[in-house]
């Protein structure tokens, strides 16, 4: 794939941001993106009116400013859906929420990164080894049972004033796409994408650990047709583990499994579609000191 053009990314300079580390599978997978929009075959999710999703931000922040798309998100190399573009220009900025399982992961994932090792007896992030203790499955199960975040942070907990339309980009929604793709023969006529190319390795990049390349590149394609399509976003599964292992072990009573849902728009701009699920006049209920209570609270 490596003399790969891409038919709606023309550049004349890349500057390659973040952990976008293949430019050429970038392409491929915004193409594939972009020309299954076009044909109406991109799978989508809906999320519908009252839907209950959370979010965990600094505790200094009010409620109105953690529905919020954050300063310099369209510039944040580091985020999987948004951020810079190849070419340098300002990408999309993106509001990360999640369901219960989800924001579990996410939030035991950072935590442990970001926290002083010394500390927590052990150097971050987690790598397991034989008959040492799983330093993520006991800080979930402390978060679970209502203990404190490490750092200054609190949860908040908003219901959807309307429907919003997301990308499903979960490998099971999106397996089908390449499997049409494949039996047609344009994953190799019109992507360059080699026919021993193994199957789950090509869907699965799109969760790639450490190279966002392809779902950049999904989410960047998205994001430009969002006004012809009326996606939102993106939504996936959460990759985070729930164990040093790296393994996902449970759904933590979240019968989606745990997902994240990235909504697009400029930095700065409110998501006006979340409200606080609080009673009227009191919209800081909806902010929450423990995971344990927000998710008893969002069940």
């Amino acid at each position: 794939m490596t003399t790969y053009q891409s038919r709606h990314q023309p550049r004349r300079r890349m500057t390659v941001a973040g952990k976008i580390r293949n430019p050429s599978l970038y392409d491929v997978f915004y193409d594939i993106a972009y020309d299954a929009m076009l044909r109406e075959q991109l799978p989508t999710m809906t999320l519908g009116a009252g839907r209950l999703v959370l979010r965990v931000v600094n505790s200094a922040l009010s409620i109105q400013q953690a529905r919020t798309i954050p300063p310099g998100s369209s510039m944040n190399g580091n985020n999987r859906f948004s951020g810079p573009r190849l070419d340098g220009r300002n990408g999309q900025g993106a509001l990360y929420v999640g369901t219960v399982g989800g924001i579990l992961r996410e939030h035991a994932h950072y935590s442990l990164q970001s926290y002083p090792a010394s500390t927590l007896q052990q150097a971050a992030p987690a790598l397991w080894k034989p008959g040492t203790p799983d330093q993520t499955g006991a800080f979930m199960q402390q978060q679970k049972s209502g203990a404190l975040p490490l750092s200054a942070q609190r949860f908040h907990l908003f219901r959807l004033r309307h429907p919003l339309q997301f990308a499903d980009l979960r490998l099971s929604a999106l397996a089908p796409l390449f499997q049409r793709l494949r039996a047609s023969g344009e994953a190799r006529s019109r992507y360059g994408i080699v026919d021993w190319a193994p199957f789950d390795m090509l869907v699965s990049a799109a969760s790639e650990s450490q190279d966002y390349s392809a779902a950049r590149g999904l989410a960047d394609a998205v994001f430009d047709r969002r006004h012809s399509t009326g996606n939102a976003g993106v939504c996936a599964a959460s990759s985070r583990a729930d164990s040093d292992s790296g393994l996902v072990l449970g759904s933590h009573n979240d019968p989606t499994g745990g997902l994240i849902f990235a909504i697009f728009e400029h930095d700065g701009t409110p998501v006006t579609a979340l409200e606080p699920a609080a009673p009227a006049g009191n919209p800081n209920a909806a902010i929450f000191d423990t995971f344990a209570a927000i998710a008893a609270a969002a069940h």
